[in-house]
């Protein structure tokens, strides 16, 4: 229960509590909602477009719609709109098999719910972050939800077999209420009034930060690029059981770095995200050549804890190098390059559709140009 108790602690503490909870809620469906589209018989480039216009109608709601949101009701506040949506986005989704003509509009509220969640969350994590201390916050943010959250997907992967999406729906929706409890008690809603946004600004303000701009978007192919593999173990191994296992072995990996790396990542910015590109290089050259189960899982372990690593340091950068320089605004512009990343991995997918084994070309090429960058500009970034 000392988990839960908020008592003497930071408010950077009730959003790792929050954070972890939400994410052990939608990690018993978060892997199997492509599979889900999937067995109710969408192709695999139907299920694409599916997430293209789920991208797409965030990103609109993120740059003309929150802004004056924020301003109007707060940070905090913002949240109250992502948890009927997300709730919304499950029940569309239940009922898509009897309303086919919903799959348009289930992918725009599932965007509308996930923007409304990241935009405000983002926010309130630089916000509440010490400079001093942003490697450990961070590792706890991205770390303690995969620690927690091992058995989520191998619930999934037990259940839906047995039992079906529905039920599985009731408890994620459960877990969302509950996930929002610890956010009550932050009252950092002091952005509200001084908050500037205005999109008008955007191109100039997206010049002035092209690197870090250009950087995001390579970060999110490769974030992108991993969430493809929870589908493509799927596509090889043809179980409702592998993408549940692979969401497990992912957690496990997070798990793992938080004991191996995790004190270390405060200090080490320049060693760690050269080490953690390679690992990542060399295990999406590996599971071009994954064709059974056994391999599938061992490389997603291995790929996990490099992600770990790599996300940790890399957000770790990112966020000393725009702390109190108009962070919002840097955090709201973000999600332009961001969804144009995840639209790159799609419009992949989409021409790999008949081999996707040639897809996993595209997180290799873009992880060595990364790592060329960060070696040859990490000065402006890492004191």
């Amino acid at each position: 229960m000392n988990f839960f108790s908020f008592d003497g602690r930071r408010d950077i503490y009730r959003i790792h509590v929050s954070h972890t909870l939400h994410n052990i809620a939608l990690s018993i469906v978060s892997v199997y909602i492509p599979i889900f589209l999937l067995t109710l018989g969408y192709s695999l480039s139907k299920t694409i477009t599916f997430l293209i216009v789920f991208h797409l109608a965030g990103l609109l709601f993120a740059l003309f719609i929150c802004p004056s949101l924020i301003r109007r009701w707060g940070l905090v506040r913002l949240f109250k709109i992502y948890y009927p949506l997300e709730i919304s986005f499950f029940i569309l989704l239940h009922f898509l098999s009897v309303v086919p003509s919903l799959f348009y509009t289930a992918a725009i509220m599932g965007g509308l719910a996930t923007f409304a969640y990241w935009v405000p969350l983002n926010i309130l994590l630089i916000k509440n972050i010490k400079s001093e201390e942003m490697g450990s916050d961070l590792a706890n943010f991205f770390a303690l939800p995969k620690v927690f959250g091992i058995v989520g997907p191998s619930i999934s992967a037990i259940l839906i077999p047995l039992v079906g999406f529905w039920p599985i729906f009731i408890i994620v929706i459960i877990g969302l209420v509950l996930s929002y409890l610890p956010l009550l008690g932050i009252r950092n809603n002091e952005i509200a009034q001084s908050f500037d946004f205005q999109i008008s600004h955007a191109w100039s303000k997206l010049r002035e930060r092209k690197l870090l701009f250009l950087l995001e978007g390579f970060d999110n192919i490769i974030e992108e690029s991993e969430w493809f593999w929870g589908i493509f173990v799927f596509l090889i191994i043809g179980t409702l059981q592998a993408p549940g296992i692979v969401g497990s072995l992912e957690a496990l990996g997070g798990a793992i770095f938080t004991v191996i790396v995790g004190k270390y990542a405060n200090k080490s910015v320049k060693v760690l995200i050269p080490i953690a590109s390679v690992g990542l290089i060399i295990t999406w050259f590996a599971r071009v050549f994954i064709e059974n189960a056994l391999p599938a899982y061992s490389i997603t372990l291995i790929a996990s804890f490099f992600m770990t690593l790599f996300l940790v340091s890399y957000f770790s950068m990112i966020y000393r190098a725009v702390k109190n320089q108009q962070e919002e605004e840097f955090l709201l512009l973000r999600e332009i390059p961001t969804v144009l990343g995840r639209m790159v991995v799609f419009g992949t997918i989409l021409i790999t559709v008949e081999n996707p084994r040639l897809f996993f070309v595209l997180p290799i090429l873009t992880m060595i140009i990364l790592l060329a960058v960060f070696v040859s500009r990490r000065e402006r970034f890492v004191p």
